[in-house]
């Protein structure tokens, strides 16, 4: 007959004590040791700790997707362009602070016969993809996997491809005097078939999508194929890349960009003010002095192809602009080409005899407008030649 267990001390009986009187029975107690004990607990702990990091982690996560998603805006081209505007009028107005009298107004219609339009910014900012990134593979049965390049920590880079388009890319841009020449070449061959390589001014402005691409990353690798992209042409140029911003980041990009407008406008505005009361009323073609950025300055900015959309609309570039709604993912060789022009009309607020004295001593009164453009040019980049 098998032990049996006493229910109130843990303890056993013999066989033999089965056949004693119940009170006669001897009992001999369960030895248990102190880990014995200790175990049920130490599970349990276990279990519970588990739980509360598997929690956290989830937590993180979802919180960590919530806030990219009101973080994740959806930008209407026209409201960007009236942001511009708005900030181009408050720079405006701060340099012409106690030199003329300026009611500075966007999206007017001309309504005067008397104002003279004057261009006085025409910038360029370019969108590019970064290199390609995919490395084939061959595995079991035959098959070609594309896998990403990554070093041994994890981070991702462009292939072998992917560098030779980066060297590439800071061919497109020309010192100034190779960029003329450049233009006069396409003009003569604008009727024949043979494919010319696109030639851009020198860049004066790099961004590039953040490496941590998210500012709450939780993953421990980064992506280098944005800045890798750029590289050689900040090095032939001198220049830093500005890699402040990442992954729905691109309303913050587009105000860094919209304050650099804004200030390189308000000097050129002076300066066309001032040569206007200087001339007696008379407005320059071109204003002189005006920042390079204002001159067919040029900037570029590398980003994730399917953010692009997105970065294009909240620089004011939309559908009716020329930017398309969607980046292809096979698509590594299109560059869109914005193209940002600010023009002011001129006037004088007296409705007096127009004499000379007149237009030199009444104030002036400016109405400006952004207008933005786009086009879509292939970088001409072949890998086999």
């Amino acid at each position: 007959m098998a032990p049996q267990r006493n229910e109130n001390d843990l303890s056993i009986s013999t066989e033999i004590d089965q056949l004693l009187p119940v009170n006669e029975r001897k009992i001999y107690p369960i030895k248990t040791s102190r880990h014995a004990r200790m175990r049920p607990l130490i599970v349990t702990s276990v279990a519970a700790l588990t739980a509360v990091i598997l929690l956290s982690t989830v937590y993180s996560e979802f919180k960590h997707r919530d806030v990219f998603k009101k973080n994740d805006r959806t930008y209407i081209p026209s409201k960007q362009i009236n942001v511009l505007n708005d900030m181009t009028t408050a720079k405006v107005n701060t340099a012409a602070k106690n030199k003329f009298h300026l009611v500075h107004k966007h999206n007017q219609k001309p309504s005067s016969s008397g104002k003279h339009k004057t261009t006085v910014c025409t910038s360029q900012l370019m969108i590019t993809r970064h290199c390609e990134k995919e490395k084939k593979v061959k595995v079991d049965g035959g098959k070609v996997k594309e896998t990403d390049t990554t070093d041994m920590f994890g981070n991702r880079h462009c292939s072998i491809k992917g560098k030779a388009r980066s060297e590439y890319i800071s061919t497109l841009f020309a010192e100034p005097v190779q960029y003329k020449d450049s233009l006069d070449e396409s003009e003569e061959h604008a009727s024949s078939e043979t494919s010319i390589k696109p030639q851009f001014t020198p860049p004066l402005k790099l961004y590039a999508l953040s490496e941590a691409r998210y500012k709450h990353q939780t993953k421990d690798h980064k992506n280098f194929r944005e800045i890798e992209t750029l590289m050689p042409t900040a090095t032939k140029f001198h220049l830093t890349v500005d890699q402040r911003y990442g992954v729905r980041d691109e309303g913050n990009l587009a105000l860094d960009f919209f304050e650099t407008l804004s200030k390189s406008v308000a000097e050129s505005v002076d300066n066309t003010l001032t040569a206007k009361k200087a001339t007696n009323g008379t407005a320059p073609h071109t204003a002189e002095g005006a920042r390079v950025i204002c001159n067919n300055g040029m900037v570029v900015v590398n980003w994730k192809h399917s953010r692009i959309p997105n970065l294009s609309a909240a620089l004011g570039c939309g559908k009716e602009e020329g930017c398309p709604q969607k980046y292809h993912s096979k698509d590594f060789d299109t560059v869109w080409l914005l193209t940002f022009q600010y023009s002011i009309e001129m006037g004088n607020e007296s409705k007096k005899s127009h004499s000379r004295q007149n237009l030199k001593n009444s104030p002036i009164t400016v109405e400006g407008d952004w207008k933005v453009s786009a086009q879509l040019v292939n970088e001409g980049f072949d890998y086999n030649n």
